[in-house]
């Protein structure tokens, strides 16, 4: 009589087993190459504020996963996200605003999340905001805070960062800015 019982609870309960989330009905839809399908459960997740659903509804939109490239999409999508503090959203929409894709192009806004994305120790923001302090790209650019930030960079294990500090490092504190372009180029 138990077996029964336990056999009928077992069979009552297995619709509940084969429930899926919007979120994991998303990635697999994305994972089987169905962009437009994990769009559409990423919207349900987006709309309602989550986070990351906005940052991959950004990421598809910006890599054209779904026809044509669509930045200004992403530019909206990144911009909900990073404002809720989503650090590659961060990332993204610096780049974004830096490149000028589905925005004005502004290094000042492009700083502004990249420097929001460093200090949450997000390791490509760290790069990108040194590399624009070593171009000068920022209003209060200093080689020391390149350097810095380079340092944290490659502490976090970004391959840029690893790659460009030891050039830096042979250059003298105060290089001109030329000489530290023509170092860095290399």
């Amino acid at each position: 009589m138990k077996l029964i019982r336990l056999a009928k609870l077992t069979l009552a309960l297995a619709p509940l087993a084969s429930c899926a989330s919007p979120r994991h009905t998303a990635w697999h839809a994305y994972e089987k190459g169905n962009y437009a399908g994990a769009a559409e459960r990423w919207s349900e997740l987006a709309l309602a504020g989550d986070a990351d659903a906005q940052f991959l509804l950004g990421l598809v939109h910006d890599e054209g996963q779904l026809g044509e490239a669509g930045t200004n999409e992403a530019v909206r999508w990144y911009a909900l996200a990073a404002e809720q503090g989503h650090v590659a959203a961060q990332c993204n929409l610096g780049l974004c605003h830096y490149e000028g894709r589905g925005t004005l192009r502004s290094h000042e806004r492009a700083a502004q999340w990249f420097e929001r994305a460093a200090a949450q120790s997000f390791a490509e923001a760290q790069n990108n905001l040194a590399v624009m302090h070593l171009l000068g790209q920022v209003s209060d650019a200093t080689p020391e805070r390149a350097r810095e930030l380079l340092a944290q960079a490659a502490a976090g294990g970004d391959p840029k960062a690893l790659s460009l500090l030891p050039k830096l490092a042979a250059l003298a504190p105060d290089a001109p800015r030329e000489q530290v372009l023509a170092a860095i180029a290399r």
